[in-house]
């Protein structure tokens, strides 16, 4: 039988990522993740991106994930060419990066196929900008060694706060386009192995 739990905001990943000792250490299963963002333009046509590479450590309550900003994947090259210069600045910004920290010790009990489900808060870095934000997420202990992390909603990234606003302009006037969304959806699927 499947246990569900529901915990406020800022027991972050006390959810994320559990069942273990402090000493423990588990890494991202790079295999197994995926994180895609959603970009519309002209109002209405939207087109799905995604992140090839996504590396992460929890360990000692702390949880660290960095994607490699040349992973970007956006089904066209010059496109990715593009968004790498105006937005993610890659030559100066090699990584995008979130971190939390987490209470190990609430999901020591957890056992395989127990799931909780909560809101967490991610300290997440960009092109050199960072911004806390909350993020709805549900975590399944797959196995004894293994953990599941999913967004149950989309994590919104706001290019103003994000200072992406003259990339954005630069992007829409190089492709011709009357607009693109200043507000970008994120979605993310992670596995944790110790």
């Amino acid at each position: 039988m499947t246990m569900k739990y529901i915990l406020p905001i800022g027991v972050l990943a006390v959810t994320l990522f559990s069942a273990t000792a402090a000493a423990d250490s588990w890494k991202i299963d790079d295999e197994q993740s995926s994180l895609h963002f959603i970009s519309v333009k002209n109002d209405h046509i939207a087109e799905v991106h995604r992140f090839t590479d996504i590396q992460g450590v929890w360990e000692n309550n702390h949880v660290t994930i960095e994607i490699p900003v040349v992973s970007l994947d956006t089904n066209i090259p010059i496109r990715n060419e593009r968004m790498l210069e105006h937005i993610f600045k890659s030559t100066e910004y090699t990584v995008a990066s979130a971190t939390t920290r987490i209470d190990d010790e609430m999901f020591l009990q957890l056992a395989p196929g127990d799931t909780i489900a909560t809101a967490v808060e991610l300290q997440v870095t960009i092109a050199g900008n960072s911004q806390t934000l909350s993020s709805h997420i549900q975590a399944t202990r797959l196995a004894d060694d293994r953990f599941l992390v999913t967004t149950t909603q989309p994590i919104m990234i706001d290019a103003r706060a994000f200072d992406f606003i003259a990339g954005v302009d630069k992007l829409r006037e190089i492709a011709g386009l009357s607009r693109i969304d200043y507000s970008i959806p994120v979605s993310f699927s992670v596995q944790f192995k110790r």
